[in-house]
């Protein structure tokens, strides 16, 4: 099991959202009984109260609940429990080297470091306001999280008669959110605008006679000219 901390200043805003979004991630996936994932503040400002109501306002648009989360600060002892310890901005990374004595075993990083984006923080948006800029932030960092610890995603279509089976195999599998489109040009939107590095592709395709199956080999394709490796079992 992977053990996982997100921090923030306050613990009402970017970490449990992150959080949430991860849990949510995980459970779509299938891969709960994996993680372990929790957060925590950096300062004591906001302890014991409940996801800022604009932060919960956010995840329940997109059908994720936080019901029962209050802010809690980092301790000493995470840095021995989780392996992870993900910081949203370089505030909270220094303060947590100072809480943990720094980092022996590199455990502490920055959320957008696994979204491309070495250095940047998630800007807060108790500052900003602006969550939708926030979520979009989590969303890059907690899925570059997630292709990196979990790399392997089999696209298995080969029950698949028809093109809507496809993209629900692949919209479970890719975590991607009920608003995608399905057709080829969104597809290679979203394969060339979301953050897949590390991720390896197996493609079980359609059986011979399925309707589908040269609309599952475009999909293929479109994954390799957007420079996906993949395995493909025909």
């Amino acid at each position: 099991m992977t053990k996982i901390l997100f921090v923030c200043h306050g613990n009402i805003c970017r970490s449990p959202m992150a959080e949430f979004m991860l849990k949510d991630m995980v459970s779509r996936a299938g891969l709960s009984p994996e993680f372990e994932i929790d957060s925590a503040a950096t300062s004591s400002e906001e302890l014991g109260n409940g996801v800022y109501p604009p932060a919960r306002r956010k995840l329940a648009e997109h059908g994720i609940a936080c019901d029962g989360k209050t802010a809690r600060r980092i301790r000493p002892d995470d840095y021995e429990y989780y392996d992870l310890l993900i910081g949203m901005d370089e505030a909270n990374m220094r303060y947590m080297a100072r809480c943990f004595g720094g980092d022996p075993d590199g455990k502490l990083h920055m959320l957008l470091d696994y979204a491309g984006r070495p250095g940047e923080d998630v800007a807060d948006p108790w500052y900003t306001r602006d969550f939708e800029a926030t979520w979009q932030d989590l969303w890059a960092g907690c899925l570059g999280l997630l292709n990196t610890l979990h790399p392997h995603v089999t696209l298995d279509f080969y029950g698949c008669r028809e093109r809507s089976g496809l993209y629900a195999v692949m919209r479970r599998a890719m975590l991607w959110q009920d608003w995608y489109g399905e057709n080829l040009d969104a597809l290679h939107d979203i394969l060339t605008g979301q953050v897949y590095y590390g991720r390896i592709f197996t493609f079980i395709l359609p059986a011979d006679d399925a309707p589908c199956r040269s609309y599952a080999e475009r999909i293929v394709r479109e994954f390799e000219d957007a420079g996906l490796p993949n395995n493909t079992e025909r």
